[in-house]
Parts: structure tokens; sequence; C-alpha cells
């Protein structure tokens, strides 16, 4: 007898609880959607950076980049036209005083401080020949009027003794009368004499006067011949390194043709180039720390351009202290420049672009951080990493710091 098989409900439960688990999922993402907002931009908040409004003490600070330089350096350069014979020194090497950097050749040169020496040599003999022969004129001269005075003399003598004579008339008067007239004749040769030994003197002083001045022309000429041919070695004029030697052999260079520099490599200081937006503030005497990238040296401003050379402020540092290892001219380094406090005072991380004493937007993120909305604040000092709020945020807000070029036109975001 054949009897009815009932049917398994297994596959009708596993109907039923499928469709109830697609019903659940449906209901579940219905739900999501309608809580996902798809309106608002959403922003991955790992490519942001966010910073926390903090009330305290605020330094202000100005970051530039720069360069060491020598306070003590010398520009080489030629002094006569030659063709550079040798190099003696390279870049980075260490010199003294009076050391060869390079060699010029230039034969002129050469023939004619030789000609100039020749030339000179020569006034000199002749100025001691002639000095020779006048002084044998004054000699002369010095002789006649020796002679003059001994007859003089003599004169005199037979004078006296005829007058003796005349006055017991032992002589006739005519005798005695001669001997006065010789007398007097011999004193007015005397006097001619006399008179002719200075003029030799002052004529001899005169003339070898005249040949001396053009003795000591010769000579400065001859200096002049020297110095020119001592030229063609160019050496140092002062210790130091070599920063560069911009010459090479066989070159001809004219004078003033640049040769080279040399610098007293520990005795430098900073030049930093601050962006003349942030330059307003600077003055000297205010604190800086310069990092060569190998240790950082503090140091104070000594100098600030009054002008501004392509966007920049050139300010002077004078460095305090030993220098990091490594230290030498030309090396690049980056300083902050510390231009004052501010305490008690609200400031957050210095967003993109701004500028001090500037209205500006940025985005404060709510409270459960998934949302952020774009403010107006007030900015006072800006600082390197920082910058003052006068108004707009308060302790505890968080704002995003970063760059928001790809956004800024949304009135609101979303972090996911």
């Amino acid at each position: 007898m054949d009897r009815t098989r009932e049917k398994s409900r297994a596959p009708r439960i596993k109907r039923y609880l499928l469709i109830g688990a697609i019903s659940i999922g449906l209901i579940a993402g219905g739900v999501t959607l309608a809580n996902i907002d798809f309106r608002t931009r959403r922003i991955d908040h790992r490519a942001l950076s966010i910073d926390t409004v903090r009330r305290g003490t605020m330094e202000v600070t100005v970051s530039a980049n720069g360069q060491l330089l020598p306070k003590t350096f010398e520009e080489i350069a030629a002094q006569v036209t030659g063709r550079v014979a040798r190099k003696a020194v390279k870049a980075g090497d260490i010199v003294k005083t009076g050391q060869l950097l390079a060699e010029l050749t230039n034969p002129q040169l050469i023939a004619s401080a030789e000609e100039a020496r020749s030339a000179w040599e020569e006034a000199v003999a002749q100025l001691r020949a002639y000095d020779s022969e006048l002084q044998t004129n004054v000699l002369n001269q010095e002789a006649a009027f020796n002679q003059v005075e001994f007859d003089l003399e003599r004169a005199k003598v037979q004078l006296e003794a005829e007058a003796r004579l005349e006055g017991q008339h032992i002589i006739p008067a005519v005798n005695y009368k001669r001997s006065q007239l010789n007398v007097a004749q011999l004193v007015k040769t005397r006097e001619i004499e006399a008179n002719r030994l200075q003029t030799v003197r002052n004529n001899v002083k005169v003339q070898l006067d005249a040949k001396r001045s053009h003795v000591d022309q010769l000579a400065r000429a001859l200096e002049r011949a020297q110095t020119q041919a001592g030229n063609l070695k160019i050496v140092a004029g002062m210790d130091g390194i070599v920063q560069s030697i911009g010459i090479d052999v066989g070159q001809q260079l004219l004078p003033g043709s640049p040769i080279g520099r040399i610098a007293q490599q520990h005795d430098l200081y900073a030049e930093l180039r601050v962006p003349a937006r942030e330059a307003t503030e600077v003055q000297t005497g205010e604190n800086v720390i310069v990092d060569t990238r190998r240790g950082t040296v503090k140091g104070s401003v000594t100098r600030v351009d009054p002008g501004v050379t392509d966007g920049t402020v050139i300010v002077d540092v004078r460095l305090q202290g030993e220098l990091p290892a490594g230290s030498r001219p030309q090396l690049q380094i980056e300083g902050i420049i510390y231009i004052s406090e501010s305490r008690n005072t609200l400031f957050v991380g210095k967003p993109a672009y701004v500028r001090s004493n500037a209205a500006i937007s940025v985005y404060k993120l709510e409270p459960s951080g998934r949302y952020a909305d774009r403010v107006g604040i007030r900015i006072g000092k800006v600082s390197v990493n920082e910058v003052q709020v006068l108004d707009g945020l308060a302790p505890g807000d968080r704002i995003i710091t970063s760059e928001i070029g790809e956004w800024q036109d949304q009135e609101r975001i979303l972090l996911n």
C-alpha cells in the first residue's frame, strides 16, 4: 500500500533565511546610504596638516637662506699685459703672503726694465763725472781767492812799514802812495774773487740739482719698469685660502683682468637673504641662529640693507663662538632671526601663504573631527612656523594648516 511522503521543510527554511538576510542587508545599506554625505567634498585626513590653537608665549622669528662670506678677502687682478706662463695654485689651496700664484710673460716689459736700468746707470755715472768737474772748478776758484788774500796781506804789511818810513822821510812819498793804491786794488780784487767764488758755488748747486733731478726721474722710471716687470709674478697679498683661480695657461690678460680671489676662511660672517615682506621688523642687534647643516652657531644682526634686491633684503650677521667643522666661504646656510616675543597670546601653526596683520580664511574642525568649516580669522605677527591669532579662534580649536588650493571654494569639507 502506497504512503504519501512528507516534503522536507529544510529548503523552505533556508529560503526564508536568505530572504531575511537580503532584506536586512538592503535595510542596512539603505540606512548607510541615507547617512552618507554625498554633497560635501571629501578630503583624506592623512594628507592634511592640523594644528591646535594654544595660549602662551610665541617667539616671532624670520627664516632665511644665505651663505658664509669672509670678512677679509683679496680680489686678484692682472696689473700688466701678459700671457699666462704657469699657474702655481688651485682653488682650495692654503697660501701665505707673498706666495706665487701665477706667472705671466711679456718680453717687452722685461726689455723696458733693462733699458730703464741702463739709462739710470748712465745718468748716475754722468752725474758723478759732472760733480767731479764742478768741484774742480770750485777748488780753482778757491785757490784764486786765496792767492788774492795772500797778496793783500803782503801789501798791507808793506804799507804799514812804508808808512813809518815815509813819516821819517826815509822813502819817497810816491812809493808810499803806490803801496796805498796796491792795497786798495787788492781789496777790490778780493771782493770780486769772493763774489766769483760764491757764484761758482751757487752754480755748482744749481747744475748738480738739475743733474740729480734727471737721475731721480730716471730712477722713478726704472722703479716703474721694475714694478711692471715684477707684476708679471702674481703673488698673494695675504694669508688665506684660494677661493678661485680663473685663468688658464696661454691665456692673454690685460690690466684689470680678474685672476682669482683669496679669503681668510676662519674670519667669516653670515649673509642672509630675507624675503622683503618678512624683513620689515629685522633690526640690528637681534639674535640669530645660523645652521651650517653641520652644526649651529649663534650670531647677531649687524647690518640690514636699505634696498631690496630680487625680492629680498640682505642681512649681515656677526657670528659668535667657534664655527662648526667644515665652515668655509660660500657655504650655503639657513638662519633664523629672533625678532621678538609675544606673551600670553593665542597662536597656532602657520597656514600656507599667509602674511602678518591680515584677515584670512581657514578650515576649523568640529569637535568630532569629522567636518571642517571655513571661518574667517584675523592674524597678527607671523613667525617661521606659527602665527598670532587676534580674532576668530579660541584655545583648543583645531585648524587645517596645509595648502587648500584645490578646495578653497568649499565652505565645508568632510574628513575621511
